[in-house]
């Protein structure tokens, strides 16, 4: 468990996902996504979301585990590290846009799923 907003540096955050379940959900089988890259994703995507969120007021005091929207929020973060993996710096249509390379954009429903759970900074 996390205490006081922290966790191991080096990782998986706890509360989330695990790695079959995640398969799961973004249908990506192994012989196209090894394990140690999902896994690599899958901490990106949670460290991410808990560097911007805090996670501990979206936990089941109980089991943990991060509540349903900071949970489907990681799914879309995973999904979209996946679907950007062989892409060249972000870019789409790089090699025949009409307008040149686009980067991906931001997603919507990650920003929606984590409005209640953003960190306050103030600059």
């Amino acid at each position: 468990m996390t205490e006081g907003g922290s966790w191991p540096v080096i990782g998986m955050p706890d509360g989330y996902p695990d790695l079959s379940d995640v398969r799961a959900y973004i249908r990506v089988p192994a012989t196209s996504l090894p394990d140690p890259d999902l896994q690599r994703m899958m901490t990106t995507a949670a460290t991410d979301q808990t560097a911007r969120c805090n996670t501990d007021i979206g936990r089941d005091p109980d089991s943990g585990k991060v509540n349903a929207s900071l949970e489907q929020a990681f799914y879309r973060r995973v999904q979209r590290e996946v679907a950007g993996r062989n892409l060249p710096l972000g870019m789409v249509g790089v090699d025949s846009a009409e307008y040149g390379p686009t980067r991906i954009a931001a997603d919507n429903l990650i920003d929606e799923h984590e409005r209640a759970y953003v960190r306050g900074v103030l600059a």
